[in-house]
């Protein structure tokens, strides 16, 4: 079930991204590997990250994501060899303010995005826009190795 639904989000994900809703995302590249481990791994981004859209997500290169699982009532992925990985993303704010991203998808690679506070209009960014992000930090219940590590910036609405 969750395969069907991975592949829904990411059919929809591609329309969105290739102008079935006119919708053009921007893509950074900020790392091109990581290694992830339970003790929490930073990258800093140069220039920092900016809030320029309604979603901003994280995207981690993985091998093999079509043998990968997600379960989004525990924010966790099953790998191909049958392990459950948790992995924590976490944008930091130049004044330290902490947003930590959720394990929301796979596609070309693991993706991380804050879900809409309950009861937000569809429209309402999910941070705040303009915010800074000089820091961006990842740990994991086990140790993996990611390729390209990706900001994605886009609007629904």
């Amino acid at each position: 079930m969750h395969k069907v639904a991975t592949v829904a989000f990411f059919l929809l994900f591609f329309f969105a991204t290739t102008g079935g809703c006119d919708v053009r995302p921007t893509v950074r590249e900020i790392a091109n590997s990581i290694e992830i481990t339970p003790e929490w791994t930073e990258l800093h981004p140069t220039p920092p990250l900016v809030a320029s859209e309604q979603i901003q997500s994280i995207s981690i290169v993985v091998p093999d994501t079509p043998d990968w699982n997600l379960h989004p009532e525990t924010s966790s992925f099953t790998m191909p060899n049958g392990e459950t990985l948790k992995i924590e993303v976490e944008l930091i704010a130049v004044d330290g303010k902490k947003f930590s991203l959720d394990s929301i998808g796979l596609g070309a690679g693991l993706l991380f995005s804050r879900r809409p506070s309950a009861g937000a209009e569809p429209n309402e960014p999910r941070l705040p826009k303009g915010m800074t992000f000089p820091t961006v930090r990842f740990r994991a219940n086990q140790p993996v190795h990611g390729g390209k590590v990706s900001w994605i910036c886009m609007t629904n609405y």
